[in-house]
């Protein structure tokens, strides 16, 4: 089976075991929800072509709810696979950025000098795409330097030489990775 989502799914062999470890977690629910059911057995039915399905007509039946679970589930082990898909697909970035997002910026008309604003955002009121894309990236001459401050915390920097830009996005890993805060020190 594992070898069938394999060749089907194009995942990699762990993803698939993982796939197929839920997929029998699910049925073994579902049996054991239909044996907590009505006593009297359900009515006999004539044997229809889904109950006769091959091995391959299986995986394509239960490629939508796979398809739906990994909706939930993250896109990318790795920050280093995750990061291009955040950066260039706005229902990625949408999907995973917390809810507030904190943000930081420099105040440059405060008095008697610039200071640091901290604004904790909800989602709704966050502009999307919050990080440019790496084409955009490129086109407006950015570059990105990565800080991993632990296994579950990376900043990646992105600045324009001889300019004051200066954007930093923070991102946390618990169940997937997620932007957790931005930090604006542009003036």
């Amino acid at each position: 089976m594992i070898h069938a989502i394999h060749e089907f799914h194009g995942l990699p062999p762990a993803r698939a075991l993982r796939t197929a470890a839920r997929s029998a977690i699910c049925i073994l629910a579902a049996a054991l929800l239909a044996a907590c059911g009505p006593s009297s057995p359900p009515p006999p039915q004539a044997p229809s072509p889904a109950t006769t399905a091959t091995a391959a007509d299986v995986s394509t039946a239960a490629a939508p709810s796979t398809a739906a679970a990994s909706a939930t589930t993250c896109p990318a082990a790795s920050f280093d696979q995750f990061l291009p898909l955040f950066e260039n697909d706005v229902s990625v970035q949408k999907t995973y950025v917390t809810d507030p997002l904190q943000s930081d910026s420099v105040d440059p008309n405060a008095d008697p000098e610039p200071k640091p604003v901290s604004k904790s955002l909800p989602k709704d009121q966050v502009t999307f795409p919050i990080m440019p894309s790496q084409a955009d990236q490129a086109k407006d001459g950015l570059t990105a330097k990565r800080t991993d401050t632990s296994a579950t915390d990376i900043a990646v920097k992105l600045v324009k030489p001889d300019t004051d830009y200066q954007m930093t996005f923070f991102f946390r890993k618990d169940d997937c990775w997620h932007l957790y805060r931005v930090k604006d020190d542009s003036l």
